[in-house]
């Protein structure tokens, strides 16, 4: 049975290799302008070798420009219905907020501008917030009338006040009768996105995410520090994640908020760059160790050169030597048979 021989070592060495993305240059935009998800079509990144027993990759640094909105088509949509006033106003509406960044102020003036576009009366709600509590409290300005927020139509929470999974209804009253239900149940929430999530099929390994509780296409995560448009930059903390694929052809990017949403970059570009390590199976000489070129040639053409003929007298058998004699004035000839 053949064996390795024992001048042989087996060692891992690792190979790095940097590559550099912008979101200007994908080759495939899959939400559009939004660019927070799409594909760069590279020529055979890694490919698949015995040698090669397993990848990792670490985002070195990223740089994210904050063009996306703390109000966006994922949460601006409030539905209502207004009951105990005249037929004209009596009825169910849904109303859109305006996608942009908001604070308490200006989204109280932007809720107003939106509700008399919707029922065309102003006076018929008041809609204040509170700096003590950070809460909005509303009561409707018509006698008798109520104005019911239906929850399960209504994305925009958060702004709000409200529990992102609560159900039922919100019932404000004429002049806070009830007077319950005059403030808002929670503080006014504009922090927007403050976690991006960093996503990959290509490039997926075993990483964990609590929205799912189990395994994601998650690579790694990068928190919101540059504010509202503002410039978020990222520097690696030195982790890696394991690659389940052994080839990469193509690198896909799917950047997701908090909560798995799909964000909004407004047509900005961003940038990162990967280092992508592939572990792999190496072997060295252990009498040798780094190979001497030079002195490798050397023992070949020493070997290749024929030998002196003195030498090989010396080395060839006795009886295959001849000696005749002659007369005395005569030279010894040497014959080899």
């Amino acid at each position: 049975m053949n064996s390795q021989p024992a001048t042989i070592d087996e060692h891992i060495i690792n190979e790095s290799r940097l590559i550099s993305l912008n979101s200007k240059y994908a080759t495939d935009f899959l939400n559009g302008s939004k660019k927070s998800n799409v594909v760069f079509d590279f020529n055979a990144i890694a490919k698949k070798d015995n040698s090669i027993l397993y990848h990792t990759i670490a985002i070195q640094s990223a740089e994210i420009t904050g063009a996306f909105y703390n109000l966006n088509d994922t949460n601006n949509q409030v539905n209502f219905t207004i009951t105990g006033t005249s037929s004209a106003t009596d009825g169910n509406y849904t109303m859109t907020i305006r996608p942009g960044n908001y604070n308490s102020i200006t989204f109280k003036t932007e809720f107003e501008f939106q509700y008399r576009g919707r029922v065309g009366a102003l006076d018929l709600v008041s809609f204040l917030f509170n700096e003590v509590t950070g809460r909005y409290q509303m009561t409707a300005l018509t006698q008798n009338a109520t104005i019911t927020i239906n929850l399960i139509s209504t994305t925009c929470r958060l702004p709000l006040g409200i529990d992102e999974n609560a159900t039922g209804t919100l019932v404000f009253g004429f002049q806070g009768v009830p007077a319950a239900a005059t403030f808002f149940p929670f503080p006014a929430d504009f922090l927007g996105i403050t976690k991006i999530k960093v996503c990959s099929n290509a490039l997926a390994g075993d990483n964990y995410d609590s929205v799912s509780l189990n395994t994601s296409t998650l690579i790694d995560t990068i928190s919101v520090s540059g504010g509202l448009f503002g410039l978020t930059i990222y520097n690696s903390l030195g982790r890696e994640s394991f690659v389940k694929a052994r080839r990469i052809d193509e690198i896909d990017i799917q950047l997701t908020d908090q909560d798995d949403n799909e964000i909004d970059f407004n047509n900005a570009n961003w940038t990162f760059t990967i280092i992508l390590n592939s572990h792999r199976r190496q072997m060295f000489s252990k009498d040798e160790g780094i190979i001497n070129f030079a002195k490798m040639r050397r023992a070949e053409e020493a070997t290749n050169k024929p030998e002196p003929l003195p030498q090989l007298l010396k080395e060839l058998p006795l009886e295959r030597v001849n000696i005749k004699e002659e007369e005395p004035d005569s030279d010894d000839d040497i014959l080899l048979s």
